[in-house]
C-alpha cells in the first residue's frame, strides 16, 4: 500500500513568494519556491507533482477582503492590488489542481483557517517536533529565514490532518 504525500502550498504573486512543502512517504520535508512564479509552478504540476498526494492551498480568494486599510487612499489602492493579485493567483492554483488531481485530493482553506503565522522560532521549533519532523527537514537552517515556507510546511500539516480525518 502506497503511503499518502502531503503537499503545503503558499502561493503569491511576487516574485520568490510561491512556496511549496512537500512530506513524502518517508515523512521526510523538502521545500520547493517557484522563483518565477505561477509558470514555473505550472510545469510542476504537469511534469512533477506527486499524484498520490493530498495537496492543501492558502486560498485568499476565500477571504476576499484586504486586510490592511490603514494609510492614504493611494496606499490602500495599492495593498488592495497586492491582495486583489494574490487573491487570483490562489484561486487559480486551487483550479488547476483540482483539474488534475481532483477536487477530493485538493483541500482549499482561507488565511484565516490557516490560522496565524508562525513568526517566533522557538514556537516553529516546537510545532516542527510536535509533529515528528524534528531532524527530518531538508534546508531546515535556511527554511528558518523564509516565512513563505514556514507557512507552506503549516499547510501541508493540514492536509495531513484533515486527510486522516476522512477516514
Amino acid at each position: 500500500m502506497n503511503k499518502t504525500i502531503y503537499v503545503g502550498i503558499d502561493p503569491a504573486f511576487r516574485t520568490n513568494g510561491f512556496a511549496i512543502c512537500i512530506i513524502d512517504e518517508e515523512d521526510t520535508v523538502s521545500f520547493k519556491n517557484f522563483r518565477n512564479g505561477f509558470r514555473e509552478f505550472v510545469r510542476w504540476v504537469m511534469d512533477d507533482a506527486p499524484k498520490n498526494a493530498k495537496y492543501c492551498v492558502e486560498n485568499s480568494n476565500l477571504q476576499n477582503s484586504t486586510f490592511d486599510m490603514r494609510g492614504s487612499k493611494g496606499v490602500v489602492a495599492k495593498i488592495s492590488r497586492s491582495v486583489g493579485k494574490n487573491q487570483a493567483i490562489s484561486q487559480l492554483v486551487v483550479d488547476l489542481l483540482e483539474e488534475y488531481f481532483g477536487e477530493r485530493n485538493v483541500y482549499n482553506i482561507s488565511p484565516k483557517d490557516k490560522g496565524k503565522k508562525i513568526t517566533d522560532l522557538a514556537i516553529f521549533d516546537a510545532y516542527v517536533e510536535a509533529n515528528g519532523h524534528e531532524g527530518k527537514l531538508y534546508g531546515y537552517k535556511r527554511l528558518k529565514k523564509q516565512q513563505d515556507e514556514r507557512d507552506a510546511y503549516k499547510l501541508a500539516i493540514i492536509a495531513r490532518q484533515k486527510h486522516k480525518k476522512s477516514f
